[in-house]
C-alpha cells in the first residue's frame, strides 16, 4: 500500500510499512475513517505520513486509567507511574495500585505498536515467515484506531502513532536512550526532556522511554495541597504564590514570578471542577513484541499430528529460513578451519592412504604376472 485510498487528499506517498497520522494530535488515521478519533478533525484535512523511525522501534498512543476502590470511577493514568500507590482524580483518595499490571498492559500496547496495519504483517514483517493472515491488529490503521483492553482494574486504550509538537502541530524530533526522550520541534523549536524510573522500565524489556507532561523531568511541577472542602490548591513551586488556571493544559506560568511548571492533569481536572478524561500520552518501545513473536514461533502439532491450518507451509519456511547455505550468495568463500589437532580428519587420510596403497599392490602384482607370463611365450 504506496498511500490513501482516492477521496483522502493528495499526500506524498509513503513506504508500505508506513502508519498516517492525524497531524493535529499524533495518533494513527485510519485509512477508511473519516474523523480523528481523538480530536474529531477530518482526516482528509489533517492525515499525513508518520515520519520514518528506527528499524523495530514503535510509538504507541495510550490513554489509561484505573477504577477507584472508593468512588469506583475511571480514573485517568496519564503517566507511567511505578511507585504503587495512584491518586483518583474524581475524590483525590490516594490507593494502592498493583504495579504488575503494567506488564500486561505494556506488552498489549507494544503489540497494536508493532503489528498494526496498514501493512498486514504491521511495522517490520519477517522476510522468510507470513503471519498476515493470522495478524489480530491489521485491521487497525484501516478501519480503526484504537484498541481496548483490561487488566483487573488498569484499563487501556492503544493505537500506533507519533507525538506532535503541542504549540504547531508538528510531529517531533525525537532522541531516545533508556528511560529518557529528548524531544524537540522543528518548526518552534520546543524542547522537552521526560524520564521514567528504572523501576518502570523494568516493567517491560522493549521499553524505552515514555512522553507525557507529567513525566517532564526539565520543568518543575506546581505544589498540591487538598483543603477540608475537598479543593486542590495549587501554588508556585519558585515562589509560593497560588497559581490561577485558566485554561486545562498541564504547562502553566505563575503570574507573579512568571516560572512555569507541571500541573498534572487530575489536578487540573479538580482546580476547574471538571470531569477528568484520560489524556494522550505516548510509549516508545524497542524489538519484537511478545505477540509477533508468538506469531512467528513454530505452531505446536497435537498428539494425532494434526496442526492448523497453514503447519506445513509455516514450518517448512521457517525450516528455509534457517538452513540457507552461504554459498548461495556471491562472493568467493574459504573452507572454514578449526584449531588444534583433528583426529577423525586424520583418520580419514590414514584410511585413504592405506586403501590407496593397497591398490597399487595390487596393480603391481598383476603387473608383474603379466611380464612373466609374455616371457614364457617367447621361448
Amino acid at each position: 500500500m504506496q498511500g490513501p485510498p482516492p477521496g483522502y487528499g493528495a499526500i506524498p506517498s509513503a513506504p508500505s510499512t508506513s502508519i498516517w497520522i492525524c497531524r493535529q494530535c499524533g495518533v494513527v488515521a485510519p485509512l477508511e475513517a473519516q474523523h480523528c478519533e481523538v480530536c474529531r478533525q477530518p482526516l482528509a484535512q489533517t492525515r499525513a505520513p508518520a515520519p520514518a523511525d528506527a528499524v523495530e522501534r514503535a510509538w504507541v498512543a495510550v490513554r489509561c486509567g484505573f477504577t477507584c476502590n472508593s468512588c469506583r470511577f475511571l480514573a485517568p493514568l496519564d503517566s507511567l507511574d511505578a511507585d504503587g500507590a495512584v491518586e483518583c482524580a474524581h475524590c483525590g483518595l490516594r490507593q494502592r495500585f498493583d504495579v504488575e499490571r503494567w506488564r500486561d498492559a505494556l506488552a498489549f500496547a507494544h503489540g497494536i505498536g508493532d503489528l498494526s496495519g496498514p501493512a498486514p504483517e504491521g511495522r517490520n514483517p519477517d522476510p522468510a515467515l507470513w503471519i498476515g493472515s493470522e495478524n489480530p491488529h491489521a485491521a487497525t490503521g484501516v478501519n480503526r484506531a484504537f484498541e481496548h483492553a483490561t487488566f483487573g482494574v488498569l484499563a487501556i486504550d492503544a493505537c500506533p502513532g507519533h507525538p506532535v509538537c503541542g504549540r504547531c502541530r508538528e510531529p517531533l524530533a525525537v532522541s531516545a536512550r533508556p528511560g529518557a526522550v529528548d524531544t524537540r520541534c522543528q518548526r518552534c523549536g520546543d524542547q522537552a526532556t521526560h524520564a521514567i524510573t528504572s523501576a518502570a522500565v523494568s516493567l517491560c524489556p522493549t521499553l524505552v522511554a515514555a512522553v507525557s507532561e507529567e513525566l517532564r523531568s526539565d520543568r518543575p511541577k506546581a505544589r498540591a495541597a487538598a483543603t477540608s472542602a475537598g479543593v486542590v490548591a495549587l501554588s508556585c513551586p519558585s515562589c509560593g504564590a497560588p497559581l490561577e488556571l485558566t485554561e486545562t493544559g498541564t504547562v502553566h506560568t505563575c503570574r507573579y514570578c512568571r516560572a512555569s511548571c507541571i500541573v498534572p492533569h487530575r489536578s487540573v481536572a479538580r482546580a476547574l471542577a471538571r470531569t477528568p478524561e484520560p489524556a494522550v500520552w505516548w510509549l516508545y518501545f524497542q524489538g519484537q513484541s511478545e505477540e509477533r513473536r508468538g506469531l512467528l514461533a513454530p505452531p505446536e502439532r497435537s498428539a494425532d499430528g494434526s496442526g492448523p491450518a497453514g503447519t506445513a507451509a509455516k514450518r517448512l519456511l521457517l525450516l528455509a529460513s534457517r538452513t540457507r547455505v552461504v554459498g548461495d550468495a556471491p562472493g568467493v568463500y574459504e573452507t572454514p578451519e578449526r584449531k588444534g589437532f583433528n583426529f577423525h580428519q586424520l583418520a580419514v587420510t590414514v584410511g585413504l592412504g592405506a586403501v590407496a596403497l593397497l591398490i597399487g599392490m595390487v596393480l603391481a602384482s598383476i603387473a608383474v604376472s603379466y611380464d612373466v607370463d609374455l616371457g614364457s611365450l617367447g621361448h
